[in-house]
């Protein structure tokens, strides 16, 4: 069967992207841990705070949380109100899940032409250290609309599927 393989080379690279996307999270985290690390020790060791290990820090957080939010954590593990969640059966969790994708597919892209339009006015910007420009430094949550979007998509998708109880 021609599907199954491709399905299964869809799947395979699917994983790779995953791991991938894990790998450069602990990396974000690692830079911002060791930049905390590293501070600490020149402000109370060696009495001799560093500045840019402050800014490093900040960006690597930022960039960490939003990457995490996008690409590490499946959408149905973020925080989220569920108090009436819980109590309703699952057709209603389904319609719950399906109403709650739809609002934030669309609010996400109505942002997205937003936050690239704060991010072009952001080139003209530099952080106050290092002096690196500052979208790049920002530009970590557009990254966050389309991956959480893309999710989001996805979640319809399999919610509309004959298999939508595995999603809820």
């Amino acid at each position: 069967m021609p599907g199954s393989s491709s399905e299964a080379n869809l799947i395979r690279v699917g994983r790779l992207l995953k791991r991938l996307a894990d790998a450069i999270g602990v990396l974000l985290f690692l830079t911002a841990f060791s930049g905390f690390i590293l501070q600490i020790f020149y402000r109370y060791v060696m009495n001799a705070p560093l500045l840019w290990t402050e800014e490093v820090t900040m960006i690597a957080f930022i960039w960490t949380v939003f990457w995490a939010a996008a690409f590490m954590t499946p959408i149905k593990e973020h925080v989220s109100f569920d108090v009436v969640y819980e109590v309703v059966s699952e057709e209603k969790r389904r319609i719950f899940n399906l109403i709650s994708m739809a609002f934030l597919i669309v609010a996400f892209i109505v942002l997205i032409p937003y936050t690239w339009d704060y991010l072009e006015f952001l080139t003209r910007k530099k952080s106050a250290v290092l002096r690196l420009p500052m979208y790049p430094i920002y530009g970590c949550y557009i990254l966050f609309l389309i991956g959480f979007t893309i999710q989001a998509i996805h979640r319809v998708w399999s919610l509309l599927g004959k298999d939508w109880r595995d999603y809820i």
